[in-house]
């Protein structure tokens, strides 16, 4: 992780101005995991590994309050050990956290975020959905961000940002570059005084360095009207300019770009936006809404952008779990404090990953054209809580294979065209005042749009967790996984049964 990175999210919480001082609470934990797999290599049949599981997970959580600034910080150190196959054996690192403060009285403020996380290096063979799964498709991704920016409005007619950020990432594969970025961005909107015919001026030039890769600069200019026809819906239009520095496949990385749509926001709870329109390479659509009732939170979203995978690492594109359970349990929790200790606890509780039906299209060094529909819904009410969220994601590459010959382990399962699409759901049941009843399906299907490999992936786990004390959890697991991989013409299947502890300290 960088210096600076942990440096600045310090500044964030304690050493800003005198004004950012916050409550602090350091909380130590301790999870123990015992597990059963009778594959836990995930082997074709005749091949299976069987066996128990120990994982030791120390860990902590730190939190911060202050009048201008929060802070809050999860990590973990998971020591897994597989009995009678010590060559197995792993440290995984854990990490997500996150801050922001105001630096100045609404002018200058700061974010950033900081995260690890252990990855499937390809996204075709055994996937590594799990901690105690022994496969080499396994790599530790460590990201983070930085971002200061002022903020001013200009009275009733106008407001503006300027935002620096700083963001990069490091893996352990060997090949898959490293990468750090410095990206400048300015915005100018139209203030209260245009309320029939409103606009937005923005900018953006970003720098981006990859090992033994040549750095790659992206230059981005738009200007937008809006024409306000009610007091709820809104037409809207655009035009502007982008360029891109990478060695592009076909025609120049660059060009003009236009679009035309509309917002309509009929209350504070709903919201919906779509553009439909031209950029340099073809036509590009965006899409984005949102809708919060007393037991749900809707959320779709389709966009379109030039990418790659270490940026998409820095920038965590995904749906956090953490945040959209805060969204989730707003209106039950409004205090942010206690409800981001109650979707900590509901996170512990429930096994659930980092982030909710994303997927992983696997590592690459090139960049890509990536169009993602994404949709998610929770409801609670009363004793249930539920949680699906489904995906589509098509990615193109706009550079030459020639990018990823580094990898140690050749461009096997790298595909120049890839598809992938799944879902996810939850359901949690209260039981009872200290114990719930958890069920967590996934499934996501990948495919290579120029050969006929496609593997299938489908998981399901069902659980009861008790409340021992208010500092003791337990849970036990059943576990069922399976693929089918094309390309090798094999599939598996993997059953187990896990019991847990955690304990905070």
């Amino acid at each position: 992780m960088s210096p600076l990175a942990l440096a600045a999210l310090a500044l964030m919480g304690t050493q800003a101005v005198p004004a950012l001082a916050a409550e602090w609470h350091f909380t130590p934990e301790l999870q123990l995991r015992e597990t059963y797999s009778d594959n836990y290599n995930l082997a074709p049949s005749g091949l299976e590994q069987s066996g128990f599981i120990t994982e030791i997970a120390p860990g902590f959580t730190l939190t911060g309050k202050g009048r201008r600034s929060q802070f809050h910080a999860n990590y973990q150190l998971r020591s897994v050990n597989y009995g009678g196959s010590a060559g197995h054996n792993n440290f995984q690192n854990y990490l997500n956290a996150d801050g922001k403060a105001e630096l100045m009285d609404d002018f200058m403020f700061i974010d950033g975020n900081a995260n690890i996380n252990n990855v499937s290096t390809s996204a075709f063979g055994p996937q590594a959905l799990s901690s105690s799964y022994a496969t080499n498709n396994r790599t530790e991704v460590r990201s983070y961000s930085i971002s200061p920016y002022i903020r001013k409005r200009l009275d009733s007619l106008a407001q503006g940002e300027l935002r620096y950020t700083h963001q990069g990432m490091t893996s352990d594969t060997v090949g898959f570059a490293d990468y750090v970025s410095d990206r400048l961005n300015a915005n100018l909107s139209s203030g209260e005084a245009y309320h029939t015919l409103g606009w937005d001026l923005a900018g953006s030039t970003q720098e981006s360095r990859y090992t033994d890769l040549n750095s790659v600069r992206s230059d981005y200019v738009n200007g937008t009207l809006r024409y306000r026809l009610t007091d709820t819906f809104s037409l809207t239009g655009s035009t502007g300019y982008e360029r891109y520095t990478y060695p592009n496949l076909g025609d120049a990385a660059s060009g003009a770009s236009w679009s035309v749509g509309f917002d309509w926001r009929p209350s504070e709870r709903t919201a919906l936006a779509a553009t439909g329109g031209q950029r340099f390479y073809g036509n590009a659509y965006t899409l984005n809404g949102t809708h919060r009732s007393r037991y749900t939170t809707w959320n779709i979203n389709y966009n379109e952008e030039i990418t790659t995978q270490q940026e998409q690492f820095a920038n965590s594109g995904s749906v956090s779990t953490s945040s959209f359970l805060n969204d989730a349990f707003l209106v039950s929790i409004p205090d942010a404090v206690a409800r981001q200790q109650a979707v900590d606890a509901f996170i512990r509780a429930t096994n659930l990953p980092a982030t909710l039906a994303t997927g992983n299209l696997g590592l690459s060094n090139r960049f890509f054209l990536q169009k993602r529909l994404q949709g998610s819904v929770a409801y609670t009410a009363g004793k249930s809580t539920a949680l699906v969220s489904a995906y589509d994601t098509l990615r193109r590459p706009r550079t030459s294979n020639d990018q990823n010959s580094g990898f140690v382990n050749g461009n096997l399962f790298f595909s120049d065209q890839t598809r992938q699409r799944g879902v996810s759901g939850l359901y949690s049941l209260r039981l009872s005042p200290l114990s719930t009843m958890n069920l967590n399906a996934q499934y996501y299907r990948t495919a290579s749009l120029l050969t006929n490999i496609s593997d299938n992936n489908k998981l399901v786990t069902v659980g009861v967790s008790h409340q021992f004390s208010p500092h003791t959890s337990g849970t036990v697991e059943l576990r069922r996984y399976q693929g089918t991989f094309t390309q090798s013409g094999t599939d598996f299947r993997e059953n187990a049964i896990s019991a847990y502890l955690f304990m905070r300290l």
